[in-house]
């Protein structure tokens, strides 16, 4: 009997040291690793990795790993059993600056948030579906997409010398990523305190470059903050370009006491991006655009402006921070845009699909609603060029009265099964006339 017990007892103590390798199927009989992931990662336009690596794999809504690639020269060995897996990947966000979702708790909308007292750091994000069999190997290389902006100058000149503090700040910006490289937590701002020079006019970024996420809806504002004798005053500019992820920003300023601040601006992209300069003037009645410049062989695609007297936005363009589907011109001064929403979640059934359209929305734009077959049909149709990226397996659409889901891999639709993550983002029609 006493030996009995004892082969029970290092039974059970086996089978919990190889917890990490040993899966729920869905029939409930617990199945070991049979296959074998390997994760590696890659730059996308000459960029260089930045480093570590946080790699989260999901079975449907369950994370089933989380592990770290160090430096350019690891790669991952999961072992997981055979089916289809979605890994996720966010670069530069170290555990200590982050709070990092664990295996347990993680899923794909979770947001890795700075540690008090941290600082954003040059993020980037990549996803891959991978399809693992019995006895395989499946090596997926994911090529890491930058997500910040960098900060790295940043002058004003001809302050008056009794000026206490000056600073500048950008306005409305994402302030973090979740597991899936989506953008979180919208309508942050990020204030930059410069430093004076010895001049005793000139203050500028005193420290590093600082990354900063974009902002969370176009057209965003750069204000300059001066402080003198206990009292603030604050010119602001509404940008005319688009903020973007993977470009450098330079503001350049001058103030004068007539008019206040004139400031230009110098937007930089790396390489792969192109260069992009835009110029613009503060004064104590608002702001104007003093000129544009733009290298990128092409047009901005700006037209958070309501009133642009040249043309409509087009499908493709940009509206209030929506990405434009359609557009559908009414006559010489009024259209109509079909517009779709940057946020998203999983949604459990119709009730809460109905539900989450009040949250799902942005700011001045409602009446938000599940996309129908049109508007699907438009959403997958640009689904390369979309920003933020559906990323999704499935999304939500209406037929009538019934919930369908489109697949993102291959285009095809079936009635919508809550049983799986289906994803919510909805869209809005809003009609815009010119003065």
């Amino acid at each position: 009997m006493r030996k009995n017990k004892l082969l029970l007892l290092l039974a059970l103590l086996m089978t919990a040291c190889s917890e990490d390798v040993v899966y729920e199927g869905t029939s409930n009989v617990s199945r070991e690793a049979n296959a074998l992931l390997q994760v590696t990662t890659r730059g996308t336009n000459d960029a260089t990795v930045a480093y570590p690596v946080q790699i989260y794999v999901f079975h449907g809504e369950e994370c089933r790993a989380f592990q770290t690639i160090g430096d350019a020269g690891q790669t991952l060995n999961i072992p997981l059993v055979e089916g289809t897996y979605s890994v996720y990947a966010v670069g530069g966000a170290g555990s200590t600056d982050y709070n990092l979702p664990t295996k347990d708790n993680a899923t794909t909308t979770t947001a890795l948030t700075l540690k008090e007292g941290r600082s954003l750091t040059d993020l980037m994000a990549a996803s891959a579906t991978a399809t693992l069999v019995d006895g395989g190997t499946n090596t997926v290389t994911l090529g890491m997409t930058r997500k910040t902006m960098l900060i790295q100058d940043v002058t004003i000149k001809k302050i008056p010398t009794a000026a206490t503090a000056v600073s500048v700040t950008i306005a409305p910006l994402w302030q973090a990523l979740t597991v899936s490289g989506a953008f979180a937590n919208a309508g942050q701002s990020q204030t930059i305190a410069l430093t004076k020079q010895a001049d005793n006019r000139t203050w500028t970024l005193g420290g590093d470059a600082i990354h900063v996420l974009p902002p969370s809806s176009q057209p965003a504002s750069i204000s300059v903050n001066i402080t003198s004798g206990g009292t603030t005053k604050t010119y602001t500019y509404s940008t005319s370009d688009q903020l973007e992820a993977a470009y450098k920003i330079n503001i350049d300023g001058t103030y004068t006491e007539a008019v206040g601040v004139n400031l230009t601006g110098t937007i930089t992209g790396a390489t792969w991006l192109g260069e992009r300069t835009i110029s613009f003037e503060f004064d104590e009645n608002g702001s104007s655009t003093s000129g544009n410049n733009d290298n990128n062989g092409g047009g901005n695609n700006n037209n958070d402006n309501p009133n642009n007297q040249d043309n409509f936005p087009a499908a493709g363009d940009t509206y209030q921070g929506c990405y434009v589907l359609a557009v559908s011109v009414i006559d010489a001064n009024s259209a109509e845009l079909t517009l779709l929403s940057p946020n998203e979640r999983s949604v459990s059934s119709d009730s809460d699909a109905n539900n989450a359209l009040a949250t799902l929305g942005v700011d001045g734009i409602s009446d938000w609603s599940i996309p129908t077959k049109d508007q699907i049909d438009a959403f997958y149709a640009a689904k390369d060029d979309i920003t933020p990226a559906p990323e999704r397996q499935r999304y939500l659409w209406q037929d009538g009265t019934t919930m369908k889901q489109r697949f993102m891999s291959d285009g095809s639709d079936s009635k919508a099964n809550f049983n799986y993550a289906i994803f919510l983002r909805p869209v809005a029609t809003v009609s815009i006339t010119k003065d």
